[in-house]
């Protein structure tokens, strides 16, 4: 680890940190819960979870959520990042998948706003360690200047997304069942080149990252449509939150990738 950020402040040739194909494997598979949770909890439903709510209060339980969300992130980047990169291992990855399929099950077939709450910090929690994570490793070797190009670039993307599903949101919603056939295709396409052929894996680094960004369109044109209740604003953060997240975490990867090959 010491050699490699030597040789990155020199501007030197270096070899790739030697968990890069383990947390780019990790966000690969993690990939996998966005079907699982998309056969059961996507797609425009008129039923209404709860009595309906000011659309006010629906906002601002959508913003508050992934403001929580976030700064639970951010929180955990600061206070784990450094000592999760100083294992030099993934393992604790395991443990990722599992908690966000079980989330994903949890707030797609419960009716309850407290349900769902629990289940998108069942979601926000593991996926905060894969983010604190990647960026440790990142800020060990000199490579923030790529986590806040990242981030940058996520929210740029966000913000496109918002206008155009702001726009034409019934575009965005006509494309659900479209978006679940090829997000189940990629998933084990994905798995195996990131296992088989990792080198040939850039092209579906720009897939995912162009299909998330249309996942967002509809979870953002869905929140706007949807009957206006609690649980289904935290159903919405949900939503916004894992594609904003995974958009992020891939651009870090590409950022690295990248940055490793200078």
């Amino acid at each position: 680890m010491e050699e490699y950020r030597k040789n990155n402040q020199n501007n030197e040739e270096y070899e790739p940190y030697e968990s890069w194909g383990t947390i780019e494997t990790a966000v690969n598979v993690g990939s996998a819960t966005r079907p699982a949770f998309g056969a059961t909890g996507r797609g425009y439903s008129e039923v209404v979870y709860g009595e309906d709510v000011e659309e006010r209060k629906y906002l601002l339980t959508i913003i508050g959520c992934l403001a929580w969300g976030f700064l639970v992130n951010l929180l955990m980047c600061i206070a784990l990042g450094k000592s999760l990169a100083e294992t030099q291992s993934g393992s604790f990855l395991a443990l990722v998948v599992p908690l966000q399929i079980v989330s994903c099950f949890m707030n797609a077939f419960s009716k309850k706003a407290i349900t769902k709450f629990i289940a998108y910090n069942m979601l926000v929690v593991p996926m905060g360690l894969e983010i604190a994570f990647v960026v440790g490793v990142m800020a060990e070797v000199g490579l923030m200047t790529a986590v806040t190009m990242a981030l940058v670039g996520t929210l740029v993307i966000g913000a496109v997304m918002f206008a155009m599903a702001y726009v034409k949101p019934e575009v965005f919603l006509s494309l659900g069942k479209t978006l679940l056939i090829v997000t189940i295709a990629a998933i084990p396409a994905a798995i195996l080149i990131a296992i088989f052929a990792p080198a040939a894996y850039a092209a579906m680094d720009i897939l995912f990252i162009l299909l998330f960004a249309l996942w967002l369109g509809f979870d953002i044109s869905r929140a706007m449509a949807q009957p206006k209740s609690m649980a289904n604003a935290i159903t919405s953060a949900f939503d916004v939150y894992y594609d904003l997240a995974y958009i992020f975490l891939r651009l870090l990867l590409i950022m690295a990738k990248n940055s490793s090959r200078k």
